[in-house]
């Protein structure tokens, strides 16, 4: 009897869990229009962000979002501006979240600058959407943006305790739902190809990173960098009025191209004149540090390989812009029609899964080798539940065959 209530209380539990998180789910999903927007200005009062020598991060982010928002508004009859904050005010990190969460919100734009210590060359403009990228230089960026919650009051309480200076901490986020990241993917990549083509700024692609705003909100949510203000020359560039205004375009038009794509519409974009932009200090293409080298990029202002619903096929990065000669090894274990979250059930025995399609079939993959006799020595694993998988290559995230890519490696 006693067996039997304990497995009703967990049944209960369940079912429980089950609504919550697919009720959470669909009112995300459950229509393709966006009607409210969550425009967020990273840091703001007690909580500076990146300090420049000229400015602090805060202000920029202020200012642009202020001109997304109103952008929005001007244009749009049918859509709802929701904003963070709209002074230099403190705001904590967990109530950006619940600010988007009960207004049931269609997207969340967090709009930030960015900073690296000691680097001063480091440049360009990248775009984040959630994910649980562990590479050295994700986990930069999300310490970075995370930190703020040391800041708060009672933020031991609002955050159970997580510390976003322990990498241990940042667990928590492998059990994230992969539920928006397409869409957020999407928003992503026209927002950082909007900026980086208005700009000319440094292309530093769409990446994923374990921030805990963009953890927290129930819908399609992107974090923008807009450039580095520990570069003296670019923050120069990010203080100019006419850039802010540049950007907030940029991001707007970006908006515009979204929310077409989602609801079938063909609103225009709003022109920017050429005499009207300003010119983007002068840069290296890139340069090459501990962010750029380990970061796995996600897709690049550029280079987006499409179906046709608008969905992120091939995982590419911009290879003339990031120079790097990245060859991995990865096992093929499955293949079909139907497109699968990478995350099933059906695929919790295996790490690292990530897919492609290739001639109308989506191919799944697991592990992700640096050397040919890592995937080998892995293969043998792979084989007692798949007995038909195999070993692929992929260099800068572009198939190759096995034997070119040993080429490649010599």
């Amino acid at each position: 009897m006693q067996k039997y209530k304990i497995m009703n209380i967990k049944t209960l539990f369940l079912v429980c869990f089950t609504l919550t998180f697919f009720n959470i789910v669909a009112f995300g999903q459950a229509k393709d229009k966006i009607a409210k927007v969550v425009i967020d200005a990273g840091h703001g009062g007690k909580m500076p962000g990146a300090v420049g020598k000229l400015c602090k991060e805060k202000d920029i982010n202020l200012k642009v979002a202020l001109r997304v928002g109103k952008l929005i508004s001007d244009n749009f009859d049918d859509v709802t501006v929701i904003y963070t904050r709209t002074e230099d005010e403190t705001v904590e990190i967990y109530k950006r979240a619940e600010i988007a969460n009960k207004n049931k919100a269609d997207l969340f734009i967090s709009i930030h600058c960015n900073s690296v210590k000691d680097k001063p060359n480091v440049t360009g403009i990248e775009t984040f959407v959630m994910g649980v990228d562990q590479s050295e230089a994700s986990m930069a960026v999300a310490k970075k943006e995370n930190a703020d919650m040391l800041l708060e009051k009672d933020h031991e309480t609002n955050y159970s305790g997580f510390d976003p200076n322990s990498p241990e901490a940042y667990i928590i986020f492998s059990l994230y739902s992969s539920a928006y990241l397409n869409k957020s993917t999407i928003l992503a990549a026209k927002v950082q190809r909007h900026l980086i083509n208005n700009t000319k700024l440094v292309d530093r692609l769409v990446k994923q990173a374990s921030i805990f705003v963009l953890y927290k909100v129930a819908m399609p949510s992107i974090l923008i960098e807009l450039g580095f203000i520990s570069n003296t020359e670019e923050e120069k560039y990010l203080l100019r009025d006419d850039t802010q205004e540049l950007m907030a375009i940029s991001i707007y038009n970006a908006l515009v191209e979204y929310k077409n794509l989602l609801e079938g519409t063909q609103k225009s974009f709003l022109p920017i004149s050429k005499t009207a932009k300003p010119k983007a200090p002068e840069m290296p293409s890139i340069v090459k540090d501990n962010r750029d080298t380990i970061v796995t990029p996600i897709i690049s202002a550029t280079s987006v390989t499409k179906d046709s619903n608008d969905t992120i096929v091939t995982l590419v990065t911009n290879i003339d812009t990031l120079k790097i000669d990245a060859i991995c090894f990865r096992i093929q274990f499955f293949a079909g029609k139907e497109n699968i979250n990478t995350s099933d059930k059906r695929f919790s025995s295996l790490s690292e899964v990530k897919k492609y399609n290739e001639n109308g079939y989506w191919k799944y993959t697991t592990g992700n080798f640096n050397t040919l006799d890592q995937a080998q020595e892995a293969l043998s694993n792979v084989k007692k539940k798949y007995s038909d998988a195999f070993i692929i290559a992929f260099h800068n995230e572009k198939k190759i065959s096995v034997r070119e890519a040993q080429e490649l490696m010599k």
